[in-house]
């Protein structure tokens, strides 16, 4: 089965990234040249894929596309995450991913320094009051060639059948629309780098957080202080966030509950750490001990 060759050439002009290797539908990197074959199957159903958006160029590295990762199901916020980047003068796209999120897509009318991408959808969660969990690229620059960055799974995998509910790009109704229908979308109205860039100087930063004294009391083990922690702590504890609920809102959920179970800071301290070792939140971020801390803290002064 083939499909319209000049569908497929929008297409790969709009997605095309890394050309040596690609991203497997499994989670694994593919070293193999990125082909029009591959392209092929993919828009076919045959074998979805995801993209490397990081291209080494003239010293520095850059992409024609960047994305934001929704991954709570919350429509709302994701729209107003793509009416933030319009408001700035840049057309985005919502992509219902396989999973229970969105994806928000900006492509550039040529390369961009990936740094300028990634940026500029910073900057867009934080006019929306929205935090950013996953931005791509995840990076602003690689040490050499030979790394790779993270790849993003592509959309309209067996693009024909709309019924296909998932990776899909939506209305806010969350109708889909047809492949063409989007590439006449996306091409008339692709970002200039200029722009981009102009956006991605608004971003700002996260300040290191300050560290907070709670007067730990040393706590031998994890085990010790699960000890006294209620039944509802522990079910918290080992199931992590309800589907719809986010890591942060579940921590802070869980610390509260072990104030309530008479837990000293100590212990509540060992008990969210390993709850965020296991759960991936703050421990991912370059200050992740002190959000701990902070949030400990917060916890003892609330509840």
């Amino acid at each position: 089965m083939t499909m319209e060759a000049t569908t497929l050439d929008r297409y790969i002009k709009l997605f095309r990234g890394r050309g040596d290797v690609y991203g497997s539908e499994m989670g694994s990197c593919v070293k193999q040249p990125l082909t029009r074959e591959v392209f092929h199957n993919h828009l076919m159903g045959e074998t979805p894929i995801g993209v490397y958006p990081m291209v080494p160029l003239k010293n520095d590295w850059y992409t024609v596309w960047g994305c934001t990762d929704i991954d709570t199901g919350d429509l709302k916020s994701t729209i107003s995450i793509r009416d933030s980047l319009a408001a700035a003068g840049v057309h985005a796209f919502i992509e219902k991913s396989r999973s229970k999120g969105y994806h928000v897509w900006v492509f550039a009318s040529e390369p961009v320094l990936a740094r300028d991408m990634r940026r500029m959808l910073l900057a867009a969660h934080q006019v929306a009051d929205y935090e950013a969990r996953e931005i791509n690229p995840k990076q602003e620059s690689l040490a050499s060639i030979a790394q790779y960055g993270n790849y993003v799974r592509l959309p309209y995998p067996n693009h024909n059948d709309l019924t296909i509910p998932n990776r899909r790009v939506i209305t806010d109704d969350e109708t889909p629309i047809s492949l063409d229908a989007f590439l006449d979308d996306a091409e008339a109205h692709l970002t200039h780098p200029d722009t981009i860039a102009r956006i991605a100087s608004f971003y700002k930063p996260p300040v290191a957080p300050t560290a907070h004294n709670m007067d730990y009391v040393p706590c031998a083990s994890l085990p010790d202080a699960m000890r006294p922690l209620s039944a509802l702590g522990k079910v918290i504890w080992r199931d992590g966030p309800l589907p719809n609920n986010d890591r942060s809102r579940t921590l802070a959920k869980l610390g509260h509950e072990c104030v309530r179970s008479g837990l000293n800071p100590s212990q509540t301290h060992i008990i969210l750490t390993d709850a965020d070792l296991r759960w991936g939140k703050y421990h991912l971020r370059t200050h992740g001990e002190l959000e701990i801390d902070k949030l400990v803290q917060r916890v003892y002064q609330t509840t």
